[in-house]
């Protein structure tokens, strides 16, 4: 693996900014300093107690554990073929030490946005794959994180510029999938989607495609022993990934002028989620969302759990104020071939009926099933985009 150790830091865009930006972080300290952040994450939500922090991750278990008998069940999971960047589990102390490296307290989730603080940027490559990402070092809660996602680092940062981040759906090594373009891939389509953008990412979850944590014999780490890890410690796997997600955001939106953000079925969720605190220039949410929550959730582990303000969004009233008062451009679409939830949209209309009202808000129903409308994506953007 060939690492460009060029950093990429978000822009100061004049000395009057940042002297304001050092003023107002001196206001707020609690979350860490860099830029001035929203008034309610000055509220001291971005301040995490460290002995709290330190109590849940701390190891004080000092016997022997055998871990054949538990790592035999810990692997039944594909990897993604070719790139893996994290170091094989050779013990459940390395499990361990894997899922606390990404924990994050699920409270006040809602402000994660402005509590990030971007670092920098790094590509990472593979000559054997040819497969390149961007590694994004960030802090959160008083620790530092890393969020990484497929695609090339530009060559400089440019306010003319315009990027996109695709955030997969649920099912092993979706990115890898994207980023392979590979047809049977319920994504399929995306990538030839955003081919206006000149400047596209997908991102990788944890314990997903090159993130894997795999024992270096094919296989990776059950997500049984991970979801409830992080719950039972008042954290969320998802809220992880989502946070992850929202640090390359940051970093995108102080490289770029203009920010695209598409996700699909868990990524639709995940990208409104997104979308609502990071504030790109346009959201497109496939099959992601249904008012239809609110009555019945139909959900495994493997989805968003747990994750605070995401239930409040499946209230009508305030998924249209949340819209309404968003700054971003959105397209929510739902085809008329899909099942259960997502099929009554598009058949009935039901969420749609809400929010197309909304001036900042274009609703799609398509001919096709749980996919992304590929035109019809391709016009969204032309339209919007260079406005």
């Amino acid at each position: 693996m060939h690492v460009t150790t060029t950093a990429l830091l978000l822009p100061v865009r004049s000395t009057a900014v940042f002297i304001n930006s050092l003023a107002a972080a001196a206001l707020v300290s609690a979350c860490g300093g860099g830029a001035p952040i929203d008034e309610p994450a000055a509220k001291n939500v971005c301040a995490v107690d460290p002995n709290l922090m330190s109590a849940i991750l701390a190891d004080d278990v000092s016997s022997q554990i055998d871990d054949a008998q538990l790592l035999r069940f810990a692997f039944p999971d594909p990897v993604a073929g070719g790139w893996l960047l994290e170091k094989p589990v050779k013990s459940v102390s390395d499990i361990r030490s894997f899922n606390n490296s990404i924990f994050m307290l699920a409270e006040n989730f809602e402000y994660c946005y402005d509590c990030i603080v971007v670092q920098g940027a790094v590509q990472l490559s593979d000559a054997t794959t040819s497969k390149q990402a961007v590694r994004v070092t960030f802090t959160y809660q008083g620790r530092k994180h890393y969020s990484l996602a497929y695609g090339q680092l530009p060559e400089s940062c440019s306010s003319s510029g315009a990027s996109a981040l695709i955030i997969p759906g649920s099912g092993f090594n979706q990115s890898t999938a994207i980023n392979d373009r590979e047809p049977a891939n319920y994504h399929y389509g995306i990538l030839s989607a955003l081919a206006s953008v000149p400047h596209v990412y997908t991102f990788v979850k944890p314990n997903e495609d090159a993130l894997a944590w795999h024992n270096g014999s094919g296989t990776k780490l059950t997500g049984d022993m991970i979801w409830n890890y992080h719950i039972n410690r008042g954290g969320s796997y998802s809220v992880s990934y989502l946070t992850q997600s929202l640090a390359f955001v940051k970093w995108m939106k102080g490289c770029f002028g203009k920010t695209v953000l598409a996700g699909l079925s868990q990524g639709g969720g995940a990208t409104m989620l997104n979308a609502l605190q990071s504030k790109p220039t346009l959201a497109i949410v496939s099959s992601g969302h249904s008012l239809l929550f609110d009555q019945l959730e139909w959900s495994g582990s493997n989805q968003l759990v747990n994750v605070p303000g995401y239930s409040r969004l499946a209230k009508a009233s305030y998924l249209v104020d949340s819209l309404g008062n968003s700054p971003s451009k959105w397209l929510f679409t739902w085809g008329r071939g899909e099942t259960d939830f997502y099929k009554i949209e598009a058949d009935t209309r039901f969420t749609a009926n809400y929010i197309e009202p909304l001036q900042n808000v274009e609703v799609t129903i398509h001919d096709g099933g749980h996919v992304f409308p590929v035109e019809e994506i391709k016009l969204f953007i032309n339209q919007n985009l260079n406005r």
